[in-house]
């Protein structure tokens, strides 16, 4: 699956070609980072090479966006770090390549690396409330990493970049670079990056083992334009990722990722009187990972997935929408046993009823709990038909700024277990539970409206309200093994509800003459919150599961509230060559509780930043600071976590020449070397945040 960066030769030929010369096509200038979008509310919209050099204090996709407000990224080092959004995790949190679903196990543990490069991105989206729903029922919205070439024609002639960035701490290493040729009818386009990454060092000086990196990630995309508006683009792309876990175990965890994606789109603009755009796209998927432990084969992950989506941008008297109708098949499978999973295998079967679940049984009679030491789930294929709508009109009697938005969406799946793959005495006998493995059919709706208005001309508000259902994932649903990784065992609830949530959401927006306000908050009430958390017995000891002696996990379902906000303040405090310096102030605060006021597990603790920045013609620069506060929002038996201080610098200088356009920068972190924890990861302990790094970077384009 990844054999082209098993040749080094072949990546470097293909950095080679990206360094060719180029007309500069950055699709936008500098960050834009807004509350709202004219097109489209609930969109914020940021620049992927922005957010590298000035915000993310890493690689994975939680560090590009951990500086919005209401952002914070579940790290488990610097490899893994999937965006936690307004207190939401996990699948709640849904994240698109361009408009198709990431095919990746991030959602089923925090320790799986989010299958993208954000790197290679052009371009990465918020959306949340009516902008959100047309995509899936996610209580956090959407997170969209856009690659425009693949969807649509660069302009003409040829376009080049090359980017180099090292960095100290961890020994960074990284290298990458693109080159995109267009004619009238044809356009075709390469590009290749690689990130390595050795052991880091903590706050206080000590080397965190196993915390080291290398990505690996290629594409290539040919596309035809046949006619005036109409175009086919056929995408290639690939990532390897090879990391390790900083855990509690003696032995070295690691975790060395694969995935393919092949993409076929099609679409076609002003195809008759209002229907502004018509497109097709067909994607592929091939994911795979595996899981090692002192460089033996514990585990193995496997996933398969078939998108078609249609797709139709409208247009109806006043009225502007999107009508999206997709259909996806998703095959997922597991391996768990030690020191043999080169590959999935179908377990052999005596015929004898009395072996099915002998195992299992004899521990769920002894500790009232069926622990289980074969492979950890049944493998299961999904099927699911999913129809998005969204629509929005000016409201012409409050101002030309003003919007209704409306979306909805309606999701059937089909759920089918084969337990083949388990071993006999492992299964889940039928006189345990005589529908464990049962097919079954399910169905979500959800819907959500938008209201974007002035108040005032200084003043802006804009309010999203939803009601979501979510369908529980396989992995929730059909769990029941030890998790090298996080060193712990998890149980799945084969007896899970839906999830259904309220979720309001208000920004308010105040713009003056030299201060600009904005405040954020939200409110979000579940019914059957599904959940991850430590299992105890009466004594409230700790739960060990027999074969690892590790901590034991839950799955549970719960009423819970989540409520939280921001205020944010850019004041104009100085001029200096006719250009303001930007003094901002921005606090966050959230809670996540359930319905009898008991805390909920990680919740994300207060934090306050402070930032001056300055940006002139060809340079630009800034120093922040952020605090955050003790995390003593604690469930039962969760430990506090700290407060710490995070120092941060950045600089850049920009070179236009005939010879093409330079970028270089400098950027500082921890600049304290505070000893810093994040309270919302599994392995807080084990795997802290870096000490003091300094990068350095340069961007050549043409």
């Amino acid at each position: 699956m990844s054999f082209i960066f098993k040749k080094p030769p072949l990546f470097i030929m293909l950095l080679s070609l990206c360094s060719c010369p180029a007309i500069a096509n950055e699709i936008l200038p500098t960050v834009e980072v807004e509350a709202t979008n004219n097109a489209q509310n609930g969109q914020v919209r940021s620049n992927a090479s922005e957010l590298l050099q000035q915000q993310a204090s890493g690689n994975t996709l939680g560090d590009y966006l951990q500086e919005h407000a209401s952002v914070e990224s579940a790290s488990y080092g610097p490899a893994v770090g999937r965006p936690v959004v307004r207190g939401m995790s996990g699948y709640r949190v849904k994240i698109l390549q361009n408009d198709t679903e990431i095919n990746d196990l991030s959602a089923m543990s925090q320790d799986h690396a989010v299958g993208v490069m954000p790197k290679a991105s052009e371009r990465i989206e918020l959306l949340k409330g009516p902008a959100s729903i047309v995509y899936g029922a996610s209580a956090g919205g959407t997170v969209r990493l856009v690659n425009e070439s693949h969807h649509q024609f660069p302009e003409k002639g040829f376009s080049g970049q090359v980017d180099a960035e090292v960095g100290s701490n961890n020994d960074l290493q990284s290298l990458g670079g693109k080159a995109v040729a267009t004619s009238d009818q044809f356009t075709v386009g390469i590009s290749a990056n690689r990130i390595q990454t050795e052991d880091y060092t903590d706050g206080h000086g000590n080397l965190v083992k196993d915390s080291d990196v290398l990505t690996e990630q290629a594409s290539l995309v040919a596309g035809w334009r046949y006619k005036p508006g109409a175009q086919v683009i056929v995408s290639y792309e690939t990532l390897d990722k090879d990391y390790g876990i900083p855990n509690q175990t003696s032995r070295a965890t690691r975790i060395d990722m694969e995935r393919d994606i092949y993409s076929l789109h099609w679409s076609e603009t002003e195809l008759f009187e209002q229907l502004d755009k018509l497109s097709f796209d067909l994607s592929y998927s091939d994911y795979l990972h595996n899981e090692t432990e002192g460089g033996r084969k514990d585990g193995l992950f496997g996933q398969k997935a078939l998108q078609a989506l249609v797709s139709a941008d409208y247009y109806l008297d006043d009225w502007l929408g999107k009508l999206q109708l997709s259909y996806r098949t998703n095959e997922l499978k597991v391996c768990h046993e030690h020191g043999a999973c080169d590959s999935f295998s179908t377990a052999s079967r005596s015929g004898i009823d009395t072996n099915v679940g002998a195992s299992l049984e004899n521990y769920l009679s002894s500790t009232g709990l069926p622990y289980s030491h074969g492979h950890p789930m049944p493998n299961t294929e999904t099927q699911a038909w999913m129809l998005g709508a969204n629509a929005e009109k000016p409201l012409s009697k409050w101002g030309k700024e003003a919007y209704l938005s409306l979306g909805a969406h309606i999701e059937v799946r089909a759920l089918q277990a084969d337990s083949s793959n388990i071993q006999e005495t492992w299964l889940m006998p039928s006189r345990v539970d005589a529908k464990y493995y049962q097919d079954e059919t399910e169905f979500a709706g959800s819907i959500s409206a938008g209201v974007k208005h002035p108040l005032t001309q200084n003043i802006q508000s804009e309010v999203n309200l939803s009601y979501l259902e979510r369908l529980p994932s396989v992995d929730e649903l059909y769990w029941n093994g030890f998790h090298h990784a996080t060193d712990s065992y998890v149980f799945g609830n084969r007896d899970l509800k839906k999830e259904r949530s309220v979720n309001l959401d208000w920004d308010l927006a105040l713009q003056g003459e030299q201060s600009d306000w904005h405040f954020s908050t939200y409110g979000y009430y579940f019914w059957d919150y599904i959940y991850q958390d430590s299992a105890y017995d009466q004594n409230g000891k700790p739960l060990i599961d027999p074969f690892h002696l590790s901590d034991v996990w839950q799955t549970m379902q719960t009423d819970a509230v989540f409520a939280g906000g921001s205020v944010r303040n850019d004041w104009q405090v100085m001029q200096w060559k006719q250009r303001p310096a930007i003094w901002t102030n921005q606090f966050e605060a959230s809670l996540a509780q359930k319905n009898n006021g008991d805390s909920l597990p990680r919740t994300a603790p207060y934090s306050y930043l402070t930032k001056l920045g300055y940006q002139a013609m060809n340079w630009s620069a800034n120093i922040s600071l952020k605090h955050v506060f003790e995390a003593n929002k604690l469930a039962e038996y969760e430990s506090a976590t700290d407060s710490y201080t995070w120092l941060s610098a950045y600089a850049d200088w920009k070179v236009k020449s005939r010879y093409g356009n330079w970028r270089v920068w400098l950027k500082g972190e921890n600049l304290l070397d505070s000893y810093a924890q994040n309270h919302l990861s599994f392995l807080k302990d084990t795997a802290p945040l870096m000490g003091r790094s300094v990068r350095a970077g340069v961007r050549w384009q043409y």
